[in-house]
């Protein structure tokens, strides 16, 4: 006897439902995401709860939204969220019950977060003399480099942020 794909798919729901119980009704099954940031190794903080370091890969439930936030030592925290949308099977004429219950007709984005954090040397104001303000700050990031506190790559980045940050108050 030939299997139909639709007994395959409510032969997986339904081990689905068997495996994961009854809280995959409220938070739909899970769906993979990736986290990245740079720099890399920042705290990463899933609905306030810690859950690792980036880079990282983990299974979130699809029908939830998931605040996502970064927090590195000497940069500045970044938040970002997964949110559920509709995917290309919400768009099915038909649609099973449990399926939608499992949140089948919906995916996590974006599938892949990417946070760039910004360097707390990044002034918030330019200061009464710009040129000296932002020597100041690049000279506190050449410590940092020389101290062993930040990467070569590091480094470039937070430069970058410095005279991106003067380049526009000008």
């Amino acid at each position: 006897m030939k299997v139909t794909p639709f007994f395959t798919s409510i032969s997986i729901a339904f081990a689905s439902l068997i495996f994961t119980g009854c809280a995959s009704f409220e938070r739909g099954v899970p769906q993979d995401v990736v986290i990245l940031s740079f720099p890399t190794e920042a705290s990463v903080y899933i609905n306030g709860e810690a859950t690792g370091i980036t880079p990282m890969e983990i299974a979130l439930p699809r029908k939830l939204t998931h605040e996502i936030r970064l927090e590195k030592a000497g940069y500045n925290p970044a938040v970002k969220y997964f949110t559920p949308v509709p995917n290309e099977k919400a768009e099915n004429f038909i649609r099973f019950g449990l399926q939608e219950d499992l949140g089948y007709y919906v995916d996590l984005e974006p599938g892949t977060m990417k946070a760039e954090l910004k360097s707390g040397l990044v002034p918030h104001s330019t200061g009464g003399d710009p040129f000296e303000r932002m020597a100041q700050q690049a000279l506190a990031a050449d410590r940092q480099l020389e101290a062993g506190e930040i990467t070569p790559l590091e480094h470039k980045y937070i430069i970058e942020q410095i005279l991106e940050f003067f380049e526009a108050q000008s």
